[in-house]
């Protein structure tokens, strides 16, 4: 319903309906100092939200097809975002800049995650594939192959010693 819901983890009272995107919303994360939701859209915006207020502070835009996932950086800093258009951006929470598109998948990028110590990025795709880059310099750093069908999610341990992924193979396989 292009809405973001808070809702209270105990009661499970909806605590807040946030609107502002004109179609579906994919992904949502919270920052880790816990004060906003990051949300990524089928209207191809990125969308920065004050989670007491539930004020839209910013709206990034620089994805030419619907973003499928969002993902936020340990220290807070980064946004990473992955889209239907390929790519991979990295963008400033602060000042909403677009610092860097990273180009590599062949098909969609389902899911992207940041590693514990900040230094990587993990995303998986509809190429079947699960790529690792270097959040500094945008380099791909290695592919990992070994899925038949796309990827839709991707996980890492809190140690950042593996990545988990999931397919529509109907496999989870650990990296």
């Amino acid at each position: 319903d292009e809405t973001i819901k808070i809702w209270d983890i105990k009661t499970g009272e909806c605590l807040n309906t946030l609107k502002g995107h004109s179609d579906w919303v994919n992904s949502v994360i919270i920052t880790p100092d816990g004060k906003y939701i990051v949300s990524g859209s089928y209207d191809e915006t990125i969308k920065i939200w004050d989670i007491k207020t539930g004020e839209c502070l910013n709206t990034l835009k620089g994805h030419s097809h619907y973003v499928s996932s969002v993902a936020i950086s340990p220290d807070g800093k980064y946004i990473v975002s992955g889209s239907d258009d390929e790519t991979i951006k990295i963008w400033d929470i602060k000042t909403g800049e677009c610092l860097n598109t990273l180009k590599g998948h062949s098909d969609w990028v389902n899911s992207v995650i940041i590693t514990p110590d900040g230094k990587y990025i993990v995303s998986g795709s509809y190429d079947e594939t699960i790529k690792i880059w270097d959040i500094k310099t945008g380099e791909c750093l290695n592919t990992l192959k070994g899925h038949s069908h796309y990827v839709s999610s991707v996980a890492i341990s809190p140690d950042g010693k593996y990545i988990v992924s999931g397919s529509d193979d109907e496999t989870i396989k650990i990296w």
